[in-house]
């Protein structure tokens, strides 16, 4: 599949517009009722001579709750995932599980727009059952919230999205934004900047209050009067620029995938009934591209551009995106009939509280508006009050039993979206009855956030991706990608294909009853746990008494996360360098690991020295000399590493401050040291004589060690010939003594034949004998 042209795609936006127009009024009238408009509108409460037209508010309450359990569900944990590794070193899996999961984990947490996310999706989910949200870019780890009218999916998609081909989000770029686009160093080259440019100056052009002032400027000056206005410009008295951003997928090319562009929107004011305008928004002809990928891969799969949350309540199957059938649509017609209803017994209500009289002649009637009604008041000959019996009776029974039996459809029809159930019979349940009900609401709440989370972690996966992706714009990605190296974690494994991502699930559906339950129960059986399971129990005890999730991490903090190899190796060797040892690199260890751990050591040592009145020693700061000398050996190394060139940089510039404080160090120490005399020129010689000793002894002893490590390698080997020589005789032996064992067994053999023979030869006849 491939849109050559912008007609095409605009083709394909009308036609999506067209089917969607009525699907956009029911869902109109779904968001009408849950945002607490009365069931009656204007025009029908002047007709109809309507008193009382209220909202009663019960849908709202009813979506409140069903959100409420999507918090509990998903915000509540400490966490919303956990990561396994399943490639490395085994022993090494769980402290980089822990250190990643922690960190995407405390950015995502501390991320105020992904919880708005996150709300927008359970929201869009409880009143349509279809929480959408997408990824503007390639880069960014947030997706954003969609508004279910601005994105256009064709009929007959499955829930799945395995038939997904092509879809439209409806976009809006003020002035300011457009412009930057275009404007930036390193554009896209998909931008059409012709159009950009007379789009933007459209925008100046249809500006309040400027309209037409800028019809003879050029672009360069539309632009220079946006950057001084860029607040006014940015702000909803401009007009926006609209479009259609519309991706598709095509296995032309060499590589399959999906691929954008954009196309400018149509006139706001058309109607969708009549035929699609020749006209664009800016009123030139149609048919341009705003922006064209051309045969660009944007992304590989679906999931790297769109995520959605289903809470589907169709009972038909397949089940389809245009066929879901949320908790708004179950209900609607319940909370309109109930509202209505209300209504209209208020209004009897007031009725009933007015003062109706009888008037026995017609010219008496103007005296009922003289009538003072008061204690003790006096009512004129000829007017009576209307009593009760002859007054019209509403049967108030039926009323009552009527919103009842209304409520309590409302109720069970939301019970799967809800912690609990309302008691409406007035009758005082017994504990068990009551932990019954609660067992009932939580199972049908769980199985609701079983599926939620089903759905949810296909997001959890690609955010997951996007945050080890190297060289990445998004200033999130790479904190978390410099915090996770220096703390152990190989670079290649920064791949999502090592990873298994499972969202946290919070304990007894967010049912605070069932919850305290399931943790007192948990606790009970805690001595026969392990201690790390220990901990995760006290910790969900906690956090199910307090709610608070930060207090049981903060009580119950998660185990110390153990330190890799390479790390512990290269805490141990400071010491060694200090004393002026040289150490090299063993085979399997990490450069980066060692490198980190050295910096971190050194910086150590520095603050110690610095927290105190005095200077370095000599000694130390030769120590602190070599260890510098040790990590510019490892960093050269790891600047071989084109992966590990972000920590290579990093590390160089924390080498080189701590360098630059030794420096210091040496100088402060140079000048305190008294002016040469003889005396000292001769300590001097003897210092230099002695450091030559012991350079010589030290070249000696390494001599020395190389040549017996040579010398024990000849023994091996010299031992390893003998072996084999000796093994080689004792074979030739053992083959010579079975040979000689051999011609023995024959010579004997052969002898016992002989004397068989002879003994039969030599043995009387039976004739002879008789």
């Amino acid at each position: 599949m491939k849109f050559s042209t912008p007609a095409l795609v605009e083709d394909v936006i009308w036609s999506l517009r067209s089917a969607d127009s009525d699907r956009s009024d029911n869902r109109g009238e779904i968001n009408r009722l849950f945002e607490g408009f009365p069931p009656w509108k204007p025009e029908e409460v002047v007709d109809n001579q309507i008193n009382t037209n209220l909202n009663f508010l019960d849908g709202p309450k009813l979506a409140a709750d069903a959100r409420r359990s999507y918090y509990n569900g998903f915000l509540k944990p400490a966490r919303f995932f956990s990561m396994t590794l399943d490639a490395g070193a085994h022993r090494s899996r769980a402290s980089w599980s822990a250190i990643v999961t922690k960190e995407i984990n405390r950015i995502m947490k501390g991320s105020l727009p992904y919880f708005e996310v996150l709300r927008s999706e359970f929201a869009n989910t409880v009143l349509h059952g279809i929480g959408p949200s997408h990824w503007p870019n390639s880069f960014s780890w947030r997706p954003r919230a969609v508004d279910i009218s601005d994105l256009l999916i064709p009929s007959g998609t499955l829930l799945s999205l395995e038939n997904l081909t092509y879809f439209a989000i409806f976009r809006k770029y003020t002035a300011p934004e457009l412009s930057d686009m275009i404007e930036r160093k390193n554009v896209d080259p998909g931008w059409n900047v012709d159009l950009a440019k007379r789009a933007v100056k459209w925008c100046a052009d249809q500006t309040s209050g400027t309209g037409g002032q800028h019809d003879t400027l050029s672009y360069e000056k539309v632009i220079e009067q946006i950057k001084q206005d860029s607040v006014y410009y940015a702000s909803d008295v401009t007009p926006t620029v609209d479009c259609w951003d519309f991706y598709y997928f095509s296995n032309e090319g060499k590589k399959s995938g999906w691929r954008r562009c954009m196309v400018l929107d149509t006139p706001t004011n058309f109607d969708i009934a009549t035929q699609r305008p020749s006209k664009n928004l800016i009123g030139e002809d149609n048919s341009g591209w705003l922006y064209n990928g051309e045969d660009r891969i944007y992304a590989d799969s679906i999931d790297q551009v769109l995520h959605f949350q289903f809470g589907d309540l169709s009972p038909k199957a397949p089940f389809k995106y245009h066929s879901v059938r949320s908790l708004g649509w179950l209900i609607y017609a319940i909370c309109n009939l109930q509202n209505r209803l209300l209504s209209k017994r208020n209004d009897a209500t007031q009725e009933n509280l007015l003062n109706y009289f009888f008037v026995e002649g017609g010219d008496d009637s103007e005296r009922l508006t003289k009538i003072n009604l008061h204690n003790y008041g006096v009512i004129p000959s000829g007017v009576s009050f209307v009593k009760q019996q002859d007054r019209w009776q509403i049967n108030h029974a039926l009323v009552d039993s009527t919103i009842a039996n209304n409520r309590q459809m409302l109720n069970e029809a939301a019970s799967q979206f809800r912690e609990g159930r309302d008691n409406q019979s007035g009758k005082e349940k017994t504990a068990t009855e009551i932990m019954a009900e609660v067992n009932s609401a939580n199972a049908l709440v769980g199985t609701m956030l079983l599926l939620a989370y089903t759905y949810q972690k296909g997001q959890y996966t690609e955010i997951v991706r996007r945050f080890f992706q190297a060289n990445s714009d998004d200033k999130d990605v790479r904190d978390f990608r410099l915090r996770v190296l220096k703390q152990g974690v190989p670079e290649k494994l920064l791949d999502i294909d090592y990873w298994e991502v499972t969202p946290d699930q919070v304990l007894g559906s967010g049912n605070k009853m069932l919850q305290v339950a399931m943790a007192d129960k948990l606790m009970q059986v805690r001595p026969l746990l392990d201690p790390d399971s220990q901990r995760d129990v006290l910790r969900l005890y906690i956090e199910a008494n307090s709610d608070d999730a930060g207090l049981g991490s903060r009580w119950v903090p998660d185990k110390p996360i153990l330190v890799s190899e390479s790390t512990h190796d290269a805490q141990l060797m400071i010491g060694s360098i200090m004393t002026g040892s040289t150490v090299s690199l063993r085979a399997g260890q990490d450069a980066g690991q060692i490198t980190n751990a050295l910096l971190i050591g050194m910086a150590e040592i520095c603050k110690r020295i610095s927290s105190t009145t005095q200077l370095p020693t000599m000694s130390e700061l030769a120590g602190l000399t070599n260890l510098a000398a040790t990590i510019e050996k490892y960093l050269m190394q790891l600047a071989q590493d084109p992966g590990q060139a972000v920590l290579a940089k990093e590390s160089k510039a924390t080498l080189t401050e701590l360098t630059k404080i030794l420096k210091q160090w040496n100088d402060e120490l140079q000048q305190q040291q008294p002016p040469a005399q003889a005396g000292n020129d001769e300590a001097a010689k003897e210092a230099a004589t002695t450091q030559a000793k012991l350079q010589a002894i030290a070249l000696t002893a390494q001599t020395k060690a190389q040549i017996t490590k040579a010398n024990a390698a000849q023994k091996q080997q010299q031992r390893d010939i003998q072996f084999q020589q000796k093994q080689q005789q004792s074979e030739e032996a053992h083959t010579a003594d079975l040979r000689k064992k051999l011609r023995e067994t024959e010579v004997d053999t052969a002898i016992a034949d002989i004397h068989a023979a002879t003994e039969i030869k030599n043995k009387p006849t039976q004739s002879s004998n008789d």
